[in-house]
């Protein structure tokens, strides 16, 4: 029976055989992909919550002290002490707020704001058996709930600690900040550098 077929008819249907095989190949390899990448798609989205933080996350950084972190913000308050206490800023270093004093700061340097303002006196005190180096000694003062930054009024009245302390002696340092008579509390800290804590003062001065 098959001498009877002409050969051009049976060339055209083993290629037509052959188109078929090969869509259905490719088709059941398509199918077999897609399923597993998908999948992987899938996961991958529900692996990747947004990194916003929900309110009580947020809470719970802040009174961890994460502030510490990220540079120019006042540190935790966890090492915060009175405004009348002494503070240790490094073994024989110890620091505390001599006077706090109200004033009426004259702006005259730019970036400075006159008006009601504090000069606070910190002194620290050098038992460590050998001359302490302060020159990288700063000092900033912070106010209200929102720990907002004071403005140094650098130009009305203050005296920078000096370059260094003897072993056995306290220097002294006054910083003039601008502060509203109305803000509560005052916070200052103090970093004298080296590689030593950081010192935090807190509470409210008389004025």
């Amino acid at each position: 029976m098959l001498s009877h077929i002409p050969r051009s008819r049976m060339y055209v249907a083993a290629a037509v055989a052959a188109v078929v095989l090969v869509s259905v190949a490719v088709a059941l390899v398509l199918r077999q992909s897609s399923g597993p990448a998908d999948a992987g798609a899938d996961s991958t989205v529900a692996a990747a919550p947004s990194p916003t933080a929900t309110p009580s996350e947020k809470g719970s950084a802040s009174d961890s002290g994460s502030e510490d972190a990220e540079p120019g913000k006042p540190s935790g308050d966890n090492r915060a002490v009175g405004l009348k206490a002494e503070a240790t800023s490094a073994p024989g270093v110890t620091a505390r707020l001599a006077r706090i004093d109200s004033v009426q700061a004259t702006a005259s340097l730019p970036g400075e704001i006159g008006g009601p303002a504090l000069a606070i006196t910190v002194k620290v005190k050098n038992q460590t058996g050998k001359k302490l180096d302060l020159s990288l000694g700063v000092v900033n003062a912070y106010y209200g709930p929102e720990r907002t930054p004071a403005v140094s009024v650098a130009s009305d009245g203050e005296v920078p600690f000096p370059a260094s302390v003897a072993a056995g002696e306290s220097a002294k340092g006054v910083y003039v900040f601008q502060i509203p008579e109305e803000a509560r509390p005052v916070r200052v800290e103090l970093d004298l550098g080296n590689g030593a804590d950081v010192v935090v003062f807190k509470g409210r001065p008389q004025r």
